[in-house]
């Protein structure tokens, strides 16, 4: 049996962790002979979790036969029902395949599905299953069958499908698995009496101590744990699990209310306590590696404690002597301290002649910026007014014999600017004195052919210091 489930778990996209104990085995091998006789189906009664389809799909694979389950969906009908049940029994009747159709009650959707199977399993076949075009289909292939099989049979549509039906019965195994919890079974039962009638009958009962206990041993096997330890461990979920079903019968018959303790319900225990088991483990570790990380870090400052008093034991000496050397520092600073007052002081009367000193030179640059602003615009107006003049008006002011006054004055800066020296000449009031007269000399400058290109390229931004006190007097 264990072979077999091997080779199963192999080949299979869904396996199944079974344990094989001697409950198990009987059930599968009941199941094995109801799937070997003709026209064999069977009726698997029990609570969930108590095995019956995966017995169901081990014997299927023993037996060498093809697996057929519906999947239901939301949106699962009539429709997709029958659709699945063309394809059942085309599978066994016309492909001849031997098959086993797993149905549970809790696929179920509608009581129509119910009495279907109870059709199929007292005929082989469902009234107005296929259209006549389908029927047609499988009368031919019923035609061809035959001859392979040399079966000598009427060529007529009905003797044809009767085969068909005859195929079906033959190859067709339907198991079902039902619960007897509730109303609904003994209602299907009382309904559709072929269940019973076309079904052998297999009733899954509690699992006994030994199935219990070698179910434990298989799920904590895998466990880092003693044999002893193991083996109370075991133990204990069994006691768990029977403790809970007698108080369940105590339960019953006290109070007339059913507590099912199912199988599935001692797996989750299993797996609880395999759970727990590993969550106290990884708590327990975690504060064990605390603990002894703790330890560790202990050590290592004892060590470097050590070693800091070793060091600070052979610094003593040379701590003395920077104590020493310290205090002659701090006798050092002090004395400095009071040649630093003395100088600071001196410094202080510096930086109040400084601020004094930077404070005329402040008052001075405002006044020479408020000069500045006021010569500024009548810098920019004699530009533009030299911007105007043609050597025509240089010319005119040339041939002047007597100038006007104004004339005179532009024509004396201009010298001045250019750094030509005037003319000594007797006073023309007739004081007698001799005075300094510019247009003489400024008649030369106006002869000069490039004297306006002078005048608009005269770096005014460089004028010697001579010029600019001789300006400021005159």
């Amino acid at each position: 049996m264990e072979g077999y489930l091997v080779e199963y778990n192999q080949i299979s996209k869904a396996p199944m962790s079974l344990v094989m104990f001697k409950f198990a085995i009987e059930h599968i091998s009941r199941v094995c002979r109801v799937l070997k006789q003709d026209n064999g189906h069977a009726l698997l009664i029990g609570i969930g979790g108590s095995g019956r389809q995966s017995a169901t799909k081990l014997a299927t694979f023993m037996a060498d036969y093809e697996l057929f389950q519906i999947e239901i969906t939301k949106n699962y009908t009539s429709n997709e029902w029958r659709e699945d049940l063309k394809k059942l029994l085309l599978k066994a009747g016309s492909e001849g395949k031997q098959t086993v159709f797993l149905f549970g009650d809790n696929q179920i959707k509608d009581e129509s599905f119910v009495e279907d199977i109870n059709m199929i399993l007292n005929t082989g076949d469902v009234p107005n299953l296929y259209p006549a075009d389908e029927k047609a289909e499988i009368i031919e292939k019923m035609q061809q069958a035959a001859r392979v099989e040399g079966r000598k049979i009427e060529a007529t549509p009905l003797s044809m499908y009767n085969f068909f039906i005859e195929r079906v019965r033959r190859n067709l195994h339907v198991v079902l698995a039902m619960s007897p919890i509730g109303d609904a079974f003994r209602n299907r039962l009382r309904m559709f009496p072929s269940l019973i009638n076309c079904c052998t009958i297999d009733w899954f009962q509690a699992w006994p101590p030994d199935a219990l206990q070698m179910v434990a041993n298989r799920f904590l096997e895998d466990m880092d744990l003693e044999d002893e330890i193991r083996d109370s461990c075991v133990w204990m979920c069994q006691h768990f699990h029977e403790s809970v079903r007698l108080m369940s019968e105590t339960f019953l018959d006290t109070l007339r209310r059913h507590n099912y303790v199912t199988p599935t319900s001692y797996l989750e225990l299993i797996m609880t306590f395999k759970k727990l088991l590993h969550l106290k483990r990884t708590e327990i570790m975690n504060l064990k590696n605390r603990y002894l990380i703790g330890l560790e870090k202990l050590d290592f400052a004892a060590s470097q404690v050590s070693v800091m008093q070793q060091e600070l034991t052979d610094l003593q000496p040379e701590l003395i002597k920077t104590s020493e050397e310290t205090d002659k520092l701090m006798i050092k600073i002090e004395q400095d301290t009071v040649e630093v007052e003395a100088k600071k002081e001196l410094v202080g009367a510096d930086e109040a002649v400084a601020n004094e000193a930077a404070a005329a030179a402040k008052s001075i640059k405002d006044e020479c910026e408020s000069d500045l602003a006021e010569a500024i615009p009548a810098l920019e107006s004699s530009i533009q007014a030299l911007n105007t003049l043609k050597p025509s008006d240089i010319s005119m002011v040339k041939s002047m014999k007597n100038p006007p006054h104004g004339v005179k004055l532009v024509m004396e800066s201009i010298c001045i600017m250019k750094g030509i020296k005037p003319e000594r000449k007797p006073d023309p009031s007739g004081s007698g004195k001799m005075v300094e007269d510019y247009w003489g000399p400024s008649q030369k400058v106006l002869s000069d052919m490039k004297f306006l290109e002078s005048l608009k390229t005269y770096n005014k931004d460089a004028i010697p210091p001579a010029v600019i006190k001789k300006i400021r007097a005159t």
